[in-house]
């Protein structure tokens, strides 16, 4: 399919769908790229680049014709979870310094950062394997083909303007009824569920705004800051997960002072919970 240079609210769906999909591969084979030059960011870049291109097809999904897009976005989620170990100990690493107080004892805090670089290193080698690897030029290929000509159902040739707004309220709705049940005591896994819903909720929105205009620009920027919260949330879970991990170790190893050490770390990063909750939901909660 051919796609005009501006969509506009009379375009087929079927021209934004073709669109975000040759904007999304682009936007992978840039990130790829720069993970073969070593570049700075970039693991993170290529995982950013997955999560938009399965958002994407989530949002079309009711305008895809056939079983293509359920492949493509098996591949994108292998290769986005081939580059998360990587970013996730980065993060956690980052937060564990910021976080540190004067009180901690500065060698355990120091074998702390080591054990987590270490990891981080063979976690980012990893990373660099799958990105370059045949698999993933393969995923290209098969995205590039796609985005050529994507397989429509008729649907898809309704005006966008006409389309759009039923699609990316469907990913609102379902954000906001995943919200409305959290409360301040809700499982961790509760809200990490929730903030992948507001990502969604963003990133169809994104995709959406060069059509709806201001308003989908309007739910794009809320949703952020949904996401902004809900991230720093789910950083300090995934800091206390690791700590208790490493807490763990040092207990089996009989190191008691250096599982102390974890063991107040690991409650600094949950109390640190309790604000980014009552701040979301004051948030979402506000009329």
């Amino acid at each position: 399919m051919e796609t005009p240079e501006v969509l506009t609210s009379e375009s087929p769906a079927g021209a934004l769908v073709a669109a975000a999909l040759v904007k999304g591969s682009k936007r992978l084979e840039r990130s790829i790229a720069m993970a073969v030059n070593s570049e700075d960011d970039a693991i993170h870049q290529v995982r950013v680049s997955c999560r938009r291109l399965r958002s994407d097809l989530k949002l079309f999904r009711k305008l895809l014709s056939g079983d293509w897009a359920k492949g493509l976005r098996a591949e994108l989620a292998w290769l986005a979870l081939s580059c998360g170990e990587a970013r996730d100990l980065e993060v956690i690493a980052a937060l564990v310094r910021d976080n540190a107080i004067s009180e901690d004892d500065p060698d355990h805090l120091a074998t702390i950062l080591t054990t987590l670089t270490v990891g981080l290193e063979r976690a980012a080698a990893r990373s660099v394997e799958a990105v370059t690897s045949e698999r993933t030029s393969l995923l290209v290929e098969d995205l590039e083909v796609v985005a050529a000509a994507p397989a429509l159902k008729e649907t898809a040739s309704r005006a966008a303007g006409e389309v759009l707004p039923q699609l990316l309220e469907s990913a609102r709705s379902t954000f906001n009824e995943a919200a409305e049940q959290l409360k301040p005591w809700s499982p961790d896994d509760d809200w990490h569920e929730v903030r992948l819903l507001a990502k969604r909720v963003r990133y169809a929105a994104d995709t959406s705004a060069s059509v709806l205009g201001d308003e989908a620009k309007e739910i794009a920027v809320q949703a952020a800051r949904f996401q902004e919260l809900l991230g720093q949330h789910q950083d300090h879970c995934a800091a206390a997960d690791a700590l208790d991990l490493l807490a763990k170790e040092a207990a089996a190893q009989g190191d008691a002072e250096l599982s102390f050490s974890l063991g107040r770390l690991i409650e600094r990063h949950r109390a640190a919970r309790k604000p980014l909750r009552e701040e979301f939901l004051s948030l979402y909660h506000r009329p």
